[in-house]
């Protein structure tokens, strides 16, 4: 699959532009503010509806106008059989401007579906709709030194987009956390069988998610640390551990939440039953019943879980440089790639915003050595006007221009 055409009206800065990408390395050179990860952002929209940048609908939607409009044309690349082309298309309509609220709908050949769930769905099984987009850009430092929620939503991004069932099970676990909260903060005298009811599907549903969770870490762990020894030879052995204040410790995979230093590696972690995290999940709940009824939340499951990476026997966040930091993100990032196409058969769009401040000469190095060997569409962002292996785009003031190595004539790929 491949980016034949991508099309953006009235999205950000962008009034209209139309360009015409590389199946393989695409380089969108421009001063910063420009609109560059304007660009960026619409290939993400297509792949996910929904922003890396967290913007909402009505944020993207160009100052003064009440509709925005994304569009690409995918097709078929040389690895792949048949001759087809899909059409994709995100619709933006400003619904109320004084509340600053906007709604989305998104079409596949002109077929619409509002719903999230149903349009990445259609992306199992069909190469025609398999669009998918990773993202590597400054925020994902916030991975490393940012708040939990912050990696709780990595974690949910990257399976649902691989597994549509961890997708429903996470909605599903959300209305029951909402509606458990609702009924733990309006009742001042709530029975046992009354709230019994409103925990059973938080630990159904909950386990399951963790499992899937631990299932993908255990997975990340065969190929995160051979791609951080190829970008930085002979760094500390680097690994991504669960932690959790209700999940059974397991060596290597899942730790409490107050265990970082005391952690002490030797062998492979093993993945837990999903029995054994609902026996878990509920005995956790049972001591923390009367806190619950206390604070009016629930103090326990997934949406008060963490991650962390290991970097030799102690924690990235703490004792990491920022050498160390960015070959780890890096690493994450191709892991996710790997994972995803080993998981799917699909090869995911590699979006680099920002190439020439977030990696270093070395790291950038072997970033392009990557790219030029790789057979993915990759689209970067750059303030640097050099002479790439790649297509290369000029972006100024919302406007895109293909341009010619080594010369700063331009040709203009289509303007509105």
């Amino acid at each position: 699959m491949k980016v034949e055409r991508l099309t953006l009206r009235n999205f950000r800065n962008v009034r209209e532009s139309v360009f015409f990408p590389s199946p393989s390395l695409n380089f969108l050179v421009g001063s910063n503010g420009q609109g560059k990860t304007s660009f960026l952002e619409a290939l993400g929209f297509l792949s996910t509806l929904q922003s890396f940048r967290d913007s909402k609908a009505y944020q993207v939607v160009r100052w003064g106008v009440e509709s925005a409009e994304l569009a690409c044309s995918l097709s078929a690349d040389e690895i792949e059989t048949g001759n087809w082309q899909t059409q994709l298309r995100v619709h933006f309509q400003v619904t109320d401007p004084e509340k600053q609220k906007a709604s989305k709908t998104a079409f596949i050949n002109q077929k619409p579906y509002r719903s999230s769930t149903q349009y990445l769905s259609q992306r199992f099984g069909s190469f025609e709709l398999g669009l998918h987009s990773i993202i590597f850009n400054p925020s994902d430092h916030d991975l490393v030194r940012g708040d939990p929620a912050t990696r709780r939503a990595f974690l949910n991004r990257v399976i649902s987009a691989e597994d549509i069932e961890y997708l429903k099970v996470l909605q599903k676990y959300q209305r029951a956390l909402e509606q458990r909260n609702a009924l733990l903060k309006t009742s001042d005298k709530i029975s046992s069988e009354v709230l019994f009811g409103f925990t059973e599907p938080l630990c159904k549903y909950g386990s399951i998610l963790t499992l899937k969770r631990l299932e993908w870490i255990h997975r990340a762990e065969g190929v995160l640390n051979l791609i951080v020894q190829k970008i930085a030879p002979g760094q500390p052995e680097l690994r991504m551990v669960h932690l959790s204040g209700w999940v059974p410790l397991f060596e290597n995979l899942s730790f409490n939440n107050n265990d970082l230093n005391s952690i002490h590696f030797s062998g492979q972690g093993v993945l837990p039953s999903l029995e054994l995290l609902e026996r878990a999940f509920w005995g956790k709940v049972s001591t923390l019943e009367a806190a619950e009824r206390r604070t009016g939340h629930s103090l326990v499951g997934p949406h008060r879980d963490d991650w962390t990476f290991m970097l030799g026997k102690q924690t990235l966040r703490g004792h990491g440089s920022q050498g160390e930091v960015r070959s780890a993100l890096l690493a994450l990032k191709l892991s996710e790639i790997e994972l995803f196409r080993y998981k799917t058969k699909h090869r995911p769009l590699f979006l680099l915003d920002d190439f020439s401040s977030e990696l270093d000469r070395d790291r950038r190095s072997f970033l392009l050595r990557f790219l030029m060997e790789s057979d993915l569409q990759t689209f970067v962002t750059t303030t640097e006007d050099s002479s790439f292996i790649g297509k290369r785009f000029l972006v100024s003031n919302g406007v895109i221009e293909e341009g010619m190595h080594g010369d700063r004539r331009t040709d203009r790929v289509e303007r509105g």
